[in-house]
């Protein structure tokens, strides 16, 4: 028997429960729950007309815009494999997963063309999008070939999704999704979840990144996602009085620059009841700020492209009488388990530090450029790559990537990147900082720490330095240098870019500050 995919799902109660309920809204276009259906059919009708053979993908190139959605729940409702390109990839990237993936379709919209040309050679067929007026087909230059039959649903078991990591610690990764992933989403929406049935969402990170999927609660409950093409606060802080937005998602990174925009102390922002917020670890301080502005209404999301949502730290654990809990990413989500193990793949005891493994109906398949014996799984469990602990009250709390691990040169001791970093963050003069290693020609590495001053403070590296051994107490964590910069350099999906650092320190020559910030201008996060 056919179990049905969360698409022809979210299809049906689009025409049974919220036909003429808002859905989508970007740029003053307002796309019902009946509007969502036909284009979606018709977006499924065109692809079913195509010569798409079992296990070739569509990919789609866009930003954050209805059709964007309606193409994706199309793919899956037909059964093909849906491969999401970020507008804001390298080139080289993109060339190299669309040959990879077997890209039979590439949909791409007007903005993008130059760049789909250039993928035309790793896909068959080239789709643009319309303009998105109500009275145009959804692909105006297309015309639709034979179809056989009324389209319907091919199934969950048919449901595949590519999305990629965001290459942080080394190269971009395809990681491959079944329905999984979906039923983990569904599984979310409620009070404790990521949605609330009827609510209104706004949507400022990318469609395309995984992040871009933990807004499908919204729409599986019958609310509203109003699309931004990207992140800018002052429109988000405009938007949220004048579109009535009762929750949004922000990167760690955003909600900072959210928190500093001028026009934060007169914006009106008395609907929202749930600000989520992840993907780098997040100054307790900025944390108490937005509590103070915002009220109880802050969540924090751990993720992973590879597993979906793993834990929630929910609002009511935002509690200023227990400060230590606003470091931690909460307990593990609806569905999923989490444990702390150490090398041999032995779970160790609360407190003990160890490699996080997660389980759950959102984790993947596996990476399609990887042989099966360089997968990070085992009997259904994923190893996150990520290093952490369990407090003795069952909060998880995630330290570093593994990867990002520092081996000091001098002693050979492990240094956590984080630790220092919270260090670094308790220094009053000190906004953000970024702490990583760089290879010694002896072996081992050298802590570097690049740091952001408050606004007209002058900082002593020296002091900066002995401010973090009286706190950590162990000289090998004291960093052995130390940068100010205006502003650390992010990713397109608003992490910490510490390869920029990287690149940037071994460049040295006294141009560290000018190659951050130039890093920091082109990394940052843009239209998705």
């Amino acid at each position: 028997m056919t179990v049905a995919s969360y698409a022809d799902t979210l299809l049906r109660d689009a025409a049974a429960r919220w036909s003429e309920r808002e859905a989508l809204v970007h740029h003053g276009r307002r796309w019902s729950y009946a509007r969502l259906r036909r284009a979606t059919l018709e977006c499924a009708t065109v692809l079913r007309s195509l010569p798409v053979e079992p296990g070739e993908s569509v990919a789609i190139l866009s930003g954050n815009r209805p059709e964007f959605v309606a193409v994706q729940l199309a793919v899956h409702l037909i059964g093909f494999r849906l491969l999401l390109i970020r507008p804001s990839m390298p080139r080289r990237d993109m060339e190299r997963h669309m040959r990879g993936s077997r890209s039979a379709v590439l949909v791409f919209e007007a903005a993008h063309a130059d760049t789909a040309r250039a993928l035309s050679g790793w896909s068959r067929h080239l789709l643009s999008l319309g303009p998105g007026t109500d009275d145009e087909p959804l692909f105006p230059h297309h015309e639709v070939g034979s179809v056989h039959g009324p389209v319907t649903d091919a199934g969950s078991d048919r449901v595949r999704t590519v999305l990629f990591t965001g290459g942080t610690t080394g190269e971009s990764r395809r990681v491959v999704h079944s329905h999984g992933l979906y039923d983990s989403l569904r599984a979310l929406v409620g009070s404790e979840g990521l949605a609330t049935p009827g609510e209104r969402r706004l949507v400022c990170t990318p469609l395309a990144h995984v992040s871009g999927h933990f807004v499908l609660p919204t729409l599986m409950s019958g609310g509203t996602l109003v699309l931004h093409d990207a992140f800018d606060p002052a429109e988000v802080l405009r938007e949220i009085a004048a579109e009535r937005i009762e929750t949004l998602l922000l990167y760690t990174g955003f909600l900072e620059r959210l928190l500093n925009d001028p026009g934060l102390s007169r914006a009106d922002c008395s609907t929202l009841r749930r600000i989520g917020y992840g993907a780098d670890p997040t100054d307790p301080r900025l944390l108490r700020r937005a509590m103070d502005h915002f009220g109880p209404v802050m969540q924090q999301l751990y993720g992973l492209t590879e597993a979906g949502v793993v834990s929630l730290l929910q609002p009511a654990d935002h509690d200023l009488e227990r400060p230590g809990l606003l470091t931690s990413a909460g307990r593990p989500a609806p569905g999923v388990s989490v444990e702390i193990r150490d090398g041999s793949r032995r779970a160790v005891a609360p407190g003990e530090v160890g490699q996080i493994w997660a389980r759950g109906p959102g984790v993947m398949d596996g990476y399609d450029d990887l042989p099966e014996t360089e997968q990070p799984l085992d009997d259904g469990w994923l190893l996150t790559g990520d290093l952490g602990y369990f407090g003795a009250a069952g909060h998880l709390f995630v330290l570093d990537r593994e990867a990002d691990a520092i081996v000091h040169g001098g002693t050979g001791q492990s240094v956590s990147p984080a630790q220092v970093t919270g260090a670094l963050l308790d220094h009053p003069a000190v906004v953000s900082a970024a702490v990583f290693g760089t290879p010694l020609p002896g072996g081992g590495e050298s802590v570097c720490a690049v740091v952001v001053p408050v606004e007209g403070a002058r900082l002593d590296p020296d002091d900066v330095r002995a401010h973090v051994l009286v706190l950590l107490g162990r000289p090998h964590m004291v960093p052995d240098r130390v940068d100010m910069v205006a502003r650390l350099p992010r990713t397109a999906l608003g992490k910490v870019d510490r390869v920029a650092l990287r690149r940037a320190v071994a460049d040295e020559k006294g141009q560290l500050s000018r190659a951050v910030v130039r890093d920091s201008h082109t990394s940052r996060p843009g239209p998705s």
